[in-house]
């Protein structure tokens, strides 16, 4: 039954590709994911608390187009050569669910397709594959968040791919733009229920508000003044755990991101910290608390000086928040229970619980008043007969409240949204490792590497010899000519007329009304009479 509705999965996604690449074209869609697996916490603990529990899977998707160096028979593996490949990863917990696409990167191999087509396929494709990938990872009454930074690099995925100059490589400007383009319609998908409400945050270390509306997509231009879909900032208190918590508790930590890096060098600032325990809450009696930065607009504003910002190069950071519009109560209680600290809570500890994250500045305070006042003994009732001794039981692996309600919130492993080959954590990351040591040089290396990589998959599992999809594009593209090209715009029943076009109508006065006066008749040119020109007199020169 999974494998039913995995496949129907695919074929939703196939069919989608289809009606968004150019018409006539063909490609070889390969999609292998990972199971979710346990990984470290996005968001750092808040001070007396546990990390969240946190599930990670890994998509990796390829776009493969006929290599002319190869056999005439195309429907063979060896006949493809990789042209793009995204890599998405997915975070699970109790309460948000993230994709950050880790990756993107093309060889520049498309005009060697034997099918070209004028319409490229990586924007269609990669808008498709993220919305696609988000519809299939909502879950009701839990945000989603698609996350990413645009850095522009020669190269990602695809070692030498830069060198054969063909590959179109992306500025700093560009490739935020482009991203910016590429994600407008995962923002904008129309859904079925229509039960979340979408809005998209970017920040560009160095530019303020107004400068960062250059990188909008157009569509901006087109929403309400009072709603617009694209904004300047961040929306980090609104995805956090816990929103008062301290700054390095709202910062989400992801693999190979700069901010990441920086986190990493302020909480060494942190006293009581050791190297390997960093990420998690330095101790239950620090505040958690930074030395040099204690806000997050102060993060955001040192970012600009960071190496991978102020070294002659931009980089930014963008979210897709999608919100549901009622939450669910089972998220509510989530929300509840993710309060579980570490140690159990006694009534004087739930008095206080308050405290610890209504101020950032007195948490350490707190503890030391909490520490230095004396408990009330509690009473206890003589216990009278026989005694009997309790079985002993064997303690789970997880007896913290929160395991409970994750494993209730995230139920089964969806199977919508898998891919065609199901890897373990370590086989992706060996495929993925092989990847960065292949040579994509010229269009033979190229061909060859494609090979071996599709053969490696194939070695590490038992799918069939000829993995992966051939999709045909259906899109139609409509042939627009400018005026510059000789074409000219045409009303039925009318003729064109290039006289007409080219008259420059007369800019209209201010103090002129809505309607125009009739043209007058012209007048008469003025002649001047010889009385009225006046002779340059003689100089006499000695």
């Amino acid at each position: 039954m999974e494998e039913d509705q995995s496949a129907q999965s695919r074929t939703e996604l196939y069919s989608r590709l289809e009606k968004v690449l150019g018409a006539g074209s063909r490609y070889k869609i390969h999609h292998l994911s990972t199971r979710p697996t346990k990984s470290d916490a996005l968001f750092a603990a808040a001070p007396a608390t546990r990390p969240q529990r946190t599930k990670c899977e890994s998509h990796f998707l390829t776009l493969a187009v006929a290599s002319p160096s190869s056999s005439t028979n195309s429907q063979t593996q060896s006949g493809h050569v990789f042209a793009f490949a995204i890599e998405v990863l997915v975070y699970t917990t109790s309460s948000l669910t993230t994709l950050f696409v880790s990756k993107a990167d093309s060889t520049g191999y498309l005009s060697s397709s034997p099918t070209k087509s004028s319409l490229s396929p990586i924007r269609p494709l990669t808008s498709t594959f993220i919305t696609w990938l988000a519809e299939s990872r909502q879950r009701p009454g839990i945000p989603l968040v698609v996350s990413l930074f645009a850095r522009a690099q020669d190269q990602y995925l695809f070692p030498g791919s830069v060198d054969h100059g063909a590959k179109h490589v992306l500025d700093d400007r560009q490739l935020v733009k482009w991203w910016c383009k590429t994600l407008d319609p995962v923002l904008r998908h129309d859904t079925a229920d229509q039960a979340y409400t979408t809005r998209a945050h970017v920040i560009v270390p160095g530019f303020d508000s107004y400068e960062t509306t250059q990188f909008f997509p157009p569509s901006y231009r087109s929403d309400p003044p009072d709603n617009r879909k694209w904004r300047h900032g961040h929306p980090l208190l609104d995805i956090a755990p816990y929103p008062s918590a301290p700054p390095r508790c709202l910062v989400p930590h992801f693999p190979d991101d700069p901010k990441a890096r920086y986190l990493d060098e302020l909480d060494a600032e942190i006293p009581d910290s050791q190297p390997s325990q960093s990420w998690f809450s330095p101790s239950k009696k620090g505040n958690g608390m930074w030395k040099s930065i204690r806000t997050l607009d102060q993060f955001w504003d040192t970012m600009a000086f960071r190496q991978e910002c102020s070294s002659g190069r931009m980089v930014g950071f963008i979210w897709l928040v999608f919100t549901p519009t009622q939450p669910t109560i089972q998220s509510l209680e989530d929300s509840v229970t993710n309060l579980t600290p570490a140690t159990s809570f006694n009534a004087d500890d739930l008095l206080g619980a308050d405290q610890i994250f209504s101020s950032q500045e007195s948490l350490g305070q707190a503890a030391e008043v909490k520490k230095s006042s004396p408990r009330k003994s509690a009473r206890r009732k003589k216990l009278t007969g026989p005694i009997i001794p309790r079985q002993p039981k064997i303690k789970s692996t997880s007896s913290n409240l929160s395991s409970k309600s994750f494993k209730a919130a995230s139920k089964e492993w969806p199977e919508r949204g898998r891919g065609q080959i199901l890897l373990d954590h370590a086989s992706y990351t060996r495929v993925h490792d092989l990847l960065l040591r292949l040579d994509f040089q010229d269009i033979g290396a190229a061909t060859s590497s494609t090979r071996k990589w599709l053969g490696e998959v194939t070695a590490i599992t038992t799918p069939t010899s000829d993995w992966g999809k051939e999709v045909v594009g259906a899109h139609e593209i409509a042939e627009k000519k400018s005026i510059a090209e000789g074409a000219l715009p045409s009303v039925p029943g009318q003729v064109n007329d290039l006289s007409s076009m080219l008259v420059r109508k007369k800019r209209k006065n201010a103090d002129d009304g809505a309607q125009a006066p009739a043209p007058a008749e012209a007048p008469a040119v003025n002649v001047l009479g010889a009385n009225m020109i006046r002779k340059k007199p003689k100089v006499n020169k000695p």
